[in-house]
């Protein structure tokens, strides 16, 4: 029996979902090893939250203690705040308003208090910092970034005046360009003759590496941008990367399935706009991006610590409250909102839905829920900061699958049979009419442009030039960001410990070779370290970083086209796949291609018929059935073209992007009230 499944069933066969994340801490901290005394305070805190909740009470004592617990640990600061929020009413506010006071009079605060009380105020509409308050704060705080970035939030939210003289001071700190920004929209507001200063603005805010952000920027500012167009507008969440940085950081498949997603989905007639926002850290892209006449791409220069492990939840509802700022700053009013995650800037984007009486579209994968358990059933073992962060995840997905409007399973119904079994809401009817099965699609080999192609292609040719005798054998290609799970590094060692480095050269494309993340670092000095050690291997493997999928599609072509006797791969390494951009891409240029039997690919590659799936626990696994596989001596050369014929089949016949975003227009409308494909 799997503990996990089977505790998911219990809990809401008897109390329904809201109870769930708090029951399995309990139980599992049970059965586990002893808490230090700063966890055991955690899990109180979370026993005391939840029965403030259940008890739907809000009092005097109740505000007291829950005031006491903030700045005591990042997730029970969300559960707090949202608690507080969740039964707030005119009643509370008087009491909530005189607790906050007495707590700011005294001081009985830290920087991680402070934040979450100012974040409640402005979410209440509680104004009650002095002049004298704000500036004191300002001073004593100008470097913590994200206290500073609230009090400007404050200012904005009470129009705040006679600050204007201290914002100037402010900006001439070294502070990130998201809150240079945010200073510079406060200074607008308050007059907007503040952009005049132009001598200020060039020694201050605007440089060689911001200049293409932030000229864009202001201009986005001086412009009556015209949105307003008949038909579904839709806004789609995309926080984990940009369109031209596929393969960078944590920006993988998605921002290629997005792009031509929105491009398509914008075609349709039905539809106003697409307009999909992510949140950048970088200066160096314009902050507003048209791809095809109607999917407009909006970089928000929203302030977040990269150093956090999760960079999201103590920033939810400022993100929530500047999206709402650029959309009504752009008059833009989505009548749909699809987001992708189960993290809280997603959590963010569905209660601005909420706020704007949009409807809510959320695509539903069960990540965390199936690493929650060792291959046996049992309960994996995890730290307690890292259980914390997967429950709150957990308890996101269960809150969006209560207030969504649609959910959508990536895949068909084999993939939605296994979402059954991690949430077991989908016995609710009401639940089960919500959700829509939809592939993921890719721009298939007939619709792509080779007039697209040709402009990007000279440092590709020049680079497959220089590295002309690798491409003189078969290759295994593998493309993505650099990630333990990934499992670009047990790949690499399943090449090199195996046959497959006889007769098949390796080629790993991704990761941000410039400014890498600690774990594209981590990847990349492996990778460095192995060829040192084995110098044999040198002209054989080759590490390249992240290419646009232009470049990426143009590599596959030219390497499909030389012929072997073994035929080249595609090797998809990563522990688990939710369905695998990538490998469709690979799939229809006619790789033969593997990928791992965890996750989504399975709902269109069938072993043996179009690919192959395989274990990819670790390098031994990939190495074994790799080998089965390919060295196979029932399957000769002419069998495996028919796998890689019918491989190229699948994808043109089910998951070209034409075909895909029209399932996806035909859904928004219904929840816009038409009657096609009614849910």
């Amino acid at each position: 029996m799997n503990e996990f499944v089977e505790f998911r069933n219990r809990v809401y066969g008897n109390n329904g979902n809201y109870s769930y994340p708090f029951q399995f801490l309990d139980e599992y901290i049970n059965n586990s090893t002893a808490l230090n005394s700063d966890e055991s305070r955690v899990v109180k805190q979370i026993r005391a939250i939840k029965q403030l909740e259940l008890d739907k009470q809000l009092g005097e004592k109740e505000i007291d203690e829950l005031l006491s617990f903030l700045g005591e640990h990042p997730t029970t600061d969300r559960f707090i705040v949202d608690a507080v929020l969740r039964l707030f009413n005119d009643e509370s506010k008087q009491l909530l308003e005189a607790k906050i006071k007495e707590l700011l009079v005294n001081q009985q605060y830290d920087s991680q208090k402070l934040y979450h009380v100012l974040d409640l105020c402005i979410e209440c509409g509680i104004d009650m910092l002095s002049n004298e308050d704000i500036s004191f704060m300002l001073e004593r705080y100008k470097q913590d970034w994200e206290i500073v970035s609230l009090l400007l939030d404050y200012l904005d939210r009470f129009e705040r005046q006679g600050f204007k003289d201290l914002i100037y001071e402010l900006l001439e700190l070294d502070y990130p360009d998201g809150i240079k920004i945010q200073a510079l929209n406060l200074l607008m507001k308050l007059g907007p003759t503040e952009m005049a200063d132009q001598s200020f603005v060039q020694k201050h805010i605007r440089n060689e590496k911001n200049e293409v952000f932030f000229d864009s920027y202001v201009d986005f500012l001086k412009t009556d941008f015209n949105f307003d167009k008949q038909g579904v507008s839709v806004l789609q969440s995309m926080f984990y990367g940009d369109f031209e940085d596929s393969g960078k950081g944590n920006n993988g498949g998605l921002a290629v399935l997005l792009k031509s997603l929105g491009e398509e989905v914008s075609k349709d007639d039905r539809i106003a706009h697409v307009f999909t926002i992510t949140i950048t850290q970088e200066s160096n892209k314009p902050f507003i991006s048209f791809h095809g006449d109607k999917h407009v791409f909006i970089r928000l220069p929203i302030y977040l610590d990269q150093s956090r492990s999760d960079k999201f939840i103590k920033r939810e509802l400022f993100i929530k409250r500047q999206i709402a700022h650029f959309l009504k700053r752009s008059d833009i009013k989505p009548d749909v909102f699809h987001i992708r995650f189960l993290d809280n800037a997603s959590k963010a984007v569905a209660h601005l839905s909420k706020d704007l009486n949009s409807k809510l579209v959320f695509t539903l994968t069960p990540d965390p829920h199936r690493n929650m358990f060792e291959g046996s059933g049992q309960l994996k073992e995890f730290n307690f900061n890292e259980l914390i962060e997967k429950l709150n995840k957990i308890k996101i997905g269960d809150e969006l699958i209560h207030t969504s409007d649609g959910i959508v399973g990536i895949g068909n119904g084999d993939v939605k049979t296994e979402l059954a079994v991690y949430f077991p809401q989908f016995k609710d009817e009401d639940v089960n009419r919500k959700i829509k099965m939809i592939g993921e699609g890719i721009q298939t080999g007939q619709a792509i442009n080779v007039k697209d192609i040709a402009p990007h292609s000279t440092a590709l040719t020049e680079w497959s030039e220089t590295n002309k005798a690798f491409f003189e054998k078969p290759v295994i290609l593998n493309v993505g960001r650099l990630a333990v799970l990934k499992g670009q590094m047990e790949l690499l060692k399943a090449w090199a410990n195996s046959k497959l480095s006889d007769t098949h050269n390796l080629l790993i494309i991704g990761g941000d070779l410039e400014r890498p993340s600690a774990e594209e670092k981590m990847v990349i000095d492996f990778f460095e370290d192995f060829l040192q050690q084995h110098p044999e291997f040198k002209d054989r493997f080759i590490h390249k970083g992240a290419m646009s999928n232009v470049d990426i599609r143009s590599l596959e072509r030219n390497i499909i086209k030389k012929d072997f006797d073994y035929p080249h791969i595609y090797l998809c390494s990563s522990a688990k796949e939710e369905f695998g951009i990538a490998i469709l891409e690979a799939m229809s240029i006619g790789f033969l291609t593997l990928g791992p039997i965890k996750g989504g690919v399975k709902s269109y590659m069938k072993s043996g018929e179009n690919g192959f799936l395989i274990d990819t626990s670790n390098w031994e696994t990939i190495a074994r059935e790799t080998e089965k596989h390919l060295y196979d001596p029932q399957i000769d050369k002419e069998a495996v073209k028919k796998i890689q014929v019918a491989g190229q089949k699948t994808i043109d016949e089910n998951f070209s992007i034409q075909n895909i975003s029209k399932e996806f227009v035909s859904f928004y409308s219904s929840l816009e009230g038409e009657n096609e494909n009614e849910i």
